[in-house]
């Protein structure tokens, strides 16, 4: 991105002292706007469901979900592997448009950062709430016992037990740390005695010096770094749950980077959304830009290419290998009792978004939501065909059945959108949803006089 474009990010009557008392004003105003109420109150809702879901799950067992042989695994696989896709994509966003110093990542590092941790803690309870025992998951710990037992290191669900707690910790410390400067600054405007202690032990001591500064920027740049092989090797043993085994349609060798790839097309996807909702909700329009939509559009366009290149490799490995089982998995997903599920995959990840090839599109706000909308349903999709329609009808045809989910597997589902909408809502109160010092360093950028750089170009 050339440095006219980068300032064309900012709006040229905005002032870091105007932008900081907008930003901060967002949490420590003490009467919320209204679109945050009804989005606060709607999603608390949701949330309840979720916990009556529960409830009454821990009460009768995993028979209320629409699990069977052959389909063993059903929704809560199905939703896991979705939320971890988006939840990786956050991190590995921020992560990435960091390490190459893009100025559009200011407005939207913080959204990525808070999608990627809630997303994770959403994730996180389909495995505990399949185990059919939720009470005895401390087994998957490796801790020292009396009586000799150790996690079955050979069991998908130890890796996703480790695989998701390891992405848990690394993002908690990624999005804490992008705080910390933006804590101090809310502890230093902030009028009441008790939220200047609430920010004030958030900042830990953080005084704006040269010495902080220097700190933060290498600690950043080292968790920047860390995360790129942190996401892409836990997207893998997410993928591996399915490709190590000798099932048609789960043995796939491409499945690490096509899950890689479809998890950065949906996190672009749910951050587009968020950013739009931002924008609207709290009238940040001139701080999340048309232009931010566009390059949100851009990278959602190019991964959903990626992932159209892994669906036409999938079938062309079916023919070519000529395995008789994988050619009847491709022909069973397109005429079979799953193929509504197939044909609409690949309407919303391959069709529609063809649309963002055009500029207008990407920019405009009401266009690229619904597209990024319709992304995440086919991508939802994507990971419903490859649990059920690779399963349901497996070698031995006297197993096979047609399995769908019950209403209390879509009652979960809703409440885990809820209670993601719900954090996202508490944490637009508690912190900044744009990062203040992200934005005064891009601020500092755009005002530096051109004959700098070219007195420096000139020395050099």
């Amino acid at each position: 991105m050339s440095r006219e474009q980068g300032q064309q990010l900012i709006p040229g009557d905005l002032t870091q002292r105007t932008l900081t008392s907008r930003i901060a004003g967002l949490v420590l105003d003490r009467r919320p706007r209204p679109g945050w109420r009804v989005g606060f109150v709607v999603s608390g809702l949701l949330t309840l469901v979720l916990l009556g879901g529960l409830a009454h799950l821990f009460t009768t067992g995993v028979g209320i979900f629409g699990i069977n042989i052959p389909v063993a695994w059903g929704m809560p696989i199905v939703n896991t592997i979705w939320w971890i896709g988006i939840a990786h994509a956050g991190t590995l966003i921020s992560a990435v448009l960091l390490l190459t110093r893009q100025p559009w990542r200011a407005s939207i590092n913080r959204l990525a950062e808070a999608m990627a941790m809630f997303a994770i803690v959403c994730a996180g309870i389909y495995p505990l709430i399949h185990l059919g025992r939720p009470w005895l998951a401390y087994y998957l710990l490796p801790y020292p016992d009396s009586l000799g037992l150790w996690p079955q290191w050979r069991s998908p669900l130890v890796w996703d037990f480790f695989a998701i707690a390891t992405y848990l910790i690394f993002t908690t410390c990624f999005l804490y740390l992008s705080l910390l400067p933006d804590f101090a600054t809310l502890r230093d405007r902030a009028l009441g005695r008790g939220r200047q202690l609430f920010y004030g032990v958030l900042a830990l001591g953080w005084r704006n010096s040269a010495r902080h500064w220097a700190r933060y920027e290498k600690a950043n740049q080292v968790l920047a770094v860390v995360a790129a092989p942190i996401v892409v090797s836990v997207t893998g043993i997410i993928s591996l749950d399915l490709a190590i085994s000798i099932v048609p349609g789960f043995h796939f060798t491409i499945f690490p980077p096509y899950f890689v790839a479809g998890a950065l097309f949906s996190g672009f996807a749910t951050v587009s959304m968020l950013a739009i909702i931002m924008r609207s909700v709290f009238g940040l329009r001139d701080l999340i830009t048309r232009r931010h939509l566009d390059y949100l559009g851009r990278m959602m366009l190019l991964f959903a290419l990626v992932v159209g290149y892994a669906y036409s490799q999938e079938m062309f490995t079916a023919w070519y290998t000529g395995d008789e089982y994988y050619r009847y998995l491709m022909i069973d997903r397109w005429t079979g009792p799953y193929a509504p599920i197939w044909w609409g995959m690949i309407f919303c990840n391959v069709v529609l978004v063809q649309l963002l090839w055009f500029r207008n599109v990407r920019r405009s706000p009401l266009w690229l939501f619904v597209l990024a909308l319709t992304s995440n349903l086919g991508m939802w999709l994507e990971r419903f065909q490859i649990v059920f329609t690779s399963t349901h009808a497996e070698f031995m045809p006297s197993t096979w059945d047609t399995i769908w989910p019950t209403g209390w597997d879509w009652l979960l589902y809703a409440g885990t959108l809820g209670l993601f909408t719900f954090l996202m809502f508490v944490f637009v109160r508690l912190a900044p949803v744009v990062s203040m010092h992200d934005m005064r360093t891009a601020m500092r950028e755009r005002s530096q006089p051109e004959s700098t750089d070219h007195e420096r170009a000139r020395h050099e």
